[in-house]
Parts: structure tokens; sequence; C-alpha cells
């Protein structure tokens, strides 16, 4: 009698853990998960406008080449910049507030630091940071918001920070006039004058591929009225007009001045040499000789 006794007990125990267990668990699956600021799915913005207080208003649109900027320059965008105010849409916010009952003053959004405003309808303003977590106050309609401190950075940058570091728009290379050559594309071949016998087809190749896929170390603008000669040329398929550049040094590093667009390309020695300079014929491996045989000996 007291075995089996016993054994219900030990049934009843049971049956309570697994009860508290589903309890706790069920709890757990309703709490609700990390909200996101927008709906607006990250894939349909077409068009991207920045205002800063303190510098100058950024648009930027997609084509479908691609994210391009519209204004201030028009050069194709840098992609990480882009996917960084794109995230800002699903930026997790660990509290929300109706901010018609606050006073938008108190959180630095009577006047943005800064506002990105997505297809023309849905606008996130920035305000002050929150001092005891460091997240930033934002505005999206009528409600306050707390976010990540790391999306306002992405929208401070100068405007040059938003622009592809890529030399070149897109097109086909058909010819290029540098300093000490010329190059152009016939019948489907690279031809180089003057003549350089000791440079290989391959080697032609290699110097248009290199002025495809260089990138700048960094952007600047370029704020004189007048342009200096340009000493490099480069025709594209599709485009009437080559892309000029002139080749300077400032503050010790080569820099290509795109006359085009007013930018200024800051690269580096060795990235100056791949553009500038056919590659050096790579050297045939010599062949072993076999050992002679003791008959070659005699």
């Amino acid at each position: 009698m007291r075995s089996r006794l016993l054994l219900n007990l030990a049934l009843l125990l049971l049956l309570i853990i697994l009860a508290l267990a589903v309890f706790y668990t069920s709890r757990e699956s309703k709490q609700p998960g990390p909200q996101q600021l927008s709906e607006l799915d990250p894939g349909e913005v077409t068009q991207i406008e920045l205002q800063r207080k303190q510098d100058e208003p950024i648009t930027l649109h997609k084509r479908q080449a691609g994210w391009y900027m519209q204004s201030p320059y028009t050069v194709a965008a840098n992609d990480y910049r882009i996917q960084a105010l794109l995230r800002l849409l699903q930026a997790e916010y660990t509290g929300s507030h109706d901010i018609t009952k606050l006073d938008p003053t108190d959180y630095g959004l009577d006047q943005p630091r800064a506002t990105v405003t997505y297809n023309d309808t849905l606008r996130i303003a920035f305000g002050d940071t929150e001092p005891l977590s460091e997240q930033r106050y934002v505005r999206l309609a009528d409600r306050l918001y707390l976010i990540p401190d790391t999306h306002y950075y992405h929208t401070v940058s100068p405007a040059t920070g938003y622009l592809s570091h890529a030399l070149l728009p897109a097109g086909k290379i058909t010819a290029l006039q540098l300093p000490q050559m010329q190059l152009a594309l016939e019948n489907g071949q690279w031809q180089v004058r003057p003549s350089r016998e000791d440079r290989s087809a391959d080697a032609l190749t290699e110097l248009v591929a290199n002025w495809r896929t260089a990138q700048a170390i960094r952007l600047e603008s370029f704020e004189a009225k007048e342009l200096p000669p340009a000493d490099i040329r480069i025709e594209l398929a599709g485009r009437q007009a080559p892309v000029r550049f002139t080749l300077e040094e400032k503050d010790g590093q080569p820099t290509l001045l795109r006359h085009d667009v007013r930018l200024r390309y800051v690269i580096n020695e060795d990235i100056r040499q791949q553009l500038l300079q056919l590659p050096e014929p790579v050297p045939e491996p010599e062949l072993e000789r076999s050992p002679r045989s003791h008959e070659e000996t005699k």
C-alpha cells in the first residue's frame, strides 16, 4: 500500500512539472519578439533622400544597374552605405511613445540632426542620444523610438562617402590614352602604340582590366573653378565623350582628378603603377636537365 502511494505521488509530481514546463514555454512563445522600426521592405525602396543639419543634402536613386547618386554628384553610389541606410528600416527599437504628447525639443527633434526619407513617403528623423543607454531618439510619423546609435553615424558622412570608389563608370573600355602610351581595341585585339615587342597581348589585357577594377582609397571634392589639362583619356562603349583624368599628387599621395564629375580619386603608388605601366613579363621557368647517362659520359 505504501509503495503504491509513493508511486501516485511521483506521478502527480511529474504531471505538475510537465504542466509548469508547458505553461512557461507557452508564455515565452507569446512574448513579442524584437520590434522593427518600419514595415517597409528595403527591396521596394527606389529613392533615398538624406538631409543633414550641418552638411549638404543627398539624393540617391535606384536604377536597373544599381544605386546612383543624383545630387550633389551624378556617380554610382557606394553599396555599403546604401545597405546601411536600408538597414535603418529594420532597426530594432527598445521604446516607443506618442510624440504628440511630448515636447520634441526635449529629444532634439524640433530641429533633427538628420532625416532619411524613403520613396518620398517614409521619413525618419534623428534627434539626441538618451543619456543612460546612449541610444538615439528617432521620430517616425507620430511615434518616438529609441534605436542603436550606430544607425545615426551612417547619415553624417560627407557626400563623397556615399560614392562608389570605382574610377570609371559602367561600360566596356575601347581605348586608353595614357601619358606614355595609347591602347586601342582593334578587331577584338588590343594594340599599343608605341609598339612594345617585349610585352604580350595578355599584358595589354591586364592593363585594361586594371582600369576597370581599380578602386580609390577615398574620394575628395574638387573645389577649383578651372580644371587642369587632362593627361589621361579613356573611351567607353556607348559614351560619346571620353572620361578625362589629370594625374596629380596631393599630400604625398598620387591622385586622379576626374573631370566630368569634378572628383579627386586618391590612390596609392602600387595602383598608380598598375594603371600607367604594362606588367612586367613573367620569366619562364628553366627546364631541369636530366642527368646524363653513364654511356653519354664515355
